[in-house]
């Protein structure tokens, strides 16, 4: 039925002859994750996607709060560039310098490149989730 579906918004499953990959899985049982995977993989090597990593960072706010010890924290998503620690970051309507910044895994980490999510400290205030934010050469273009 989905396939059907789709097909009516021209997109087309290889097995009606199309170029789209279609992949069933489950959540509840895992079944098929590995294979989505591969062939997100696949894909992204045949339509040679990649993103630039030599140019000041871009990306997304995916959450953020005020930690009582920390002060404003925000989870960012990196979609072009490197992120680095020391980076002047404008995201929404506040900026700062980024005097902090942890992987996933809790750990401290100098840098993050695109597809990397990473908490950083050094905001002046919490963004809002949803917020772009974006690396600026200096702090005085951040205020204005």
């Amino acid at each position: 039925r989905v396939k059907s579906e789709l097909v009516g918004e021209e997109v087309v499953p290889e097995d009606f002859g199309g170029d789209s990959p279609f992949v069933g899985v489950s959540s509840k049982t895992g079944q098929g994750i590995d294979e989505l995977l591969e062939q997100v993989l696949l894909q992204a090597e045949v339509l040679e996607l990649k993103a630039p990593v030599e140019s000041l960072a871009k990306g997304l706010v995916i959450e953020a709060k005020l930690d009582k010890g920390r002060g404003p924290v925000a989870t960012v998503l990196v979609q072009s560039g490197t992120l680095k620690r020391g980076d002047v970051v404008l995201a929404g309507s506040t900026y700062g310098r980024v005097r902090a910044m942890l992987d996933e895994d809790g750990k401290a980490t100098a840098e993050a490149g695109p597809s990397i999510p990473v908490e950083i400290q050094g905001l002046t205030e919490v963004p809002q989730a949803g917020d772009e934010f974006m690396v600026l050469a200096d702090e005085r273009r951040a205020r204005e």
